[in-house]
């Protein structure tokens, strides 16, 4: 039986993950044309006919953006969070200051970074909080129900150009944390002026098993490599 992660929405607005196809008949169809109708130019060694590239798109799930948004770089310095955050905000020159943990990060103050708040049952809350390094904690909205035993590992996609996110893995626990407030979180970091809109894909998930972050490597030395190594000590 395959595992099951179920994804709820938790907010209207919110988009769970989808199922990513790759779109082998049209590239096959592509192969097909140049093979008939041209002299000298082929089509044969396009990603959709590499089987390991084809597994690699589709595995786990791509989440999407919930929102239009235009992203700038948001420079942060990270400050003492406990002594004295206020003067240490006006030494930095910033207009804002966010506590995260035990310390403080001051930023410039940036429309995206306020402009999308949305309704909860405490009132409004923002959908990206600052987490430092440059990154922002982006919460989208929808809870991902990962069974005992395994671990949502997030990666970025190549297609986001001006947003990286930082490759992380999430417990269950973490998860089931996460759905007792707003849903699934993940970082991301602005690296240039850049324009998301919603639905657009922006991560890919990823379900491991605990046995994979176990797994030790074992190395088979040739039996030629070992007397060499013992005629060099």
């Amino acid at each position: 039986m395959p595992v099951e992660v179920p994804f709820r929405q938790l907010h209207p607005w919110s988009l769970p993950p989808s199922k990513f196809s790759v779109d082998r008949k049209r590239s096959r169809a592509d192969a097909e044309v140049y093979r008939d109708h041209f002299r000298f130019v082929r089509a044969e060694r396009r990603p959709e006919h590499c089987a390991p590239w084809v597994m690699g798109q589709e595995l786990g799930w791509r989440v999407h953006s919930p929102i239009d948004i235009t992203f700038t770089p948001l420079d942060q310095i990270e400050l003492d969070g406990v002594t004295e955050p206020e003067a240490a905000g006006r030494a930095a020159n910033r207009t804002e200051l966010w506590q995260r943990e035990k310390s403080h990060l001051a930023v410039e103050r940036t429309s995206w970074l306020h402009l999308h708040q949305f309704r909860t049952q405490r009132g409004w809350e923002n959908m990206f909080l600052v987490n430092g390094a440059g990154t922002v904690e982006w919460r989208l909205g929808w809870a991902a129900d990962v069974p005992r035993g395994y671990f949502l590992m997030v990666l970025p996609l190549h297609e986001t150009v001006g947003l990286e996110v930082p490759v992380g893995v999430l417990s269950s626990t973490s998860t089931a944390h996460m759905a007792k407030e707003h849903g699934m979180s993940i970082a991301v970091k602005p690296t240039a002026v850049t324009t998301i809109r919603r639905g657009e894909p922006i991560a890919q998930i990823v379900l491991l098993h605990a046995d994979s972050l176990q797994a030790q490597a074992v190395f088979d030395v040739p039996e030629e490599a070992e007397r060499a190594d013992a005629a060099r000590a």
